[in-house]
């Protein structure tokens, strides 16, 4: 099955990794998608027990063409974005690395920043 990673910033408090979770909750919702998440070997990260990564299964992008290409499409972008309430949480989910996993590697995305008025 594809899907694609979304896995929140490790500087995360637990508030800011329960706003993520419920944000991709109204993302399921809307977009009727399966989200499913994932607790973190503790090992790993200090035994942060409210840390999750979260498989979004959807249709990805077959491999070759731009699929190396490090940024999320546009589509992506206003899927993610388009069940934030507020600016607060536009960043958390900006903040977060996503990574489409095909069968024989996996491939980081993220926001791009050309979209920001300097």
């Amino acid at each position: 099955m594809d899907y694609l990673y979304c896995m929140p910033d490790l500087n995360n408090t637990r508030e800011n990794c329960e706003k993520i979770h419920n944000i991709l909750a109204r993302m399921s919702d809307k977009y009727k998608l399966n989200i499913v998440p994932e607790p973190v070997k503790a090992k790993y990260f200090g035994g942060l027990d409210y840390y999750k990564k979260y498989r979004i299964y959807k249709e990805i992008r077959e491999i070759g063409g731009n699929s190396a290409e490090a940024y999320l499409q546009a589509d992506e972008k206003e899927m993610i974005l388009s069940v934030c309430k507020n600016q607060q949480e536009q960043e958390l989910m900006k903040s977060c690395i996503y990574a489409y996993c095909y069968p024989a590697q996996m491939v980081l995305k993220s926001f791009n920043d050309r979209d920001k008025k300097k």
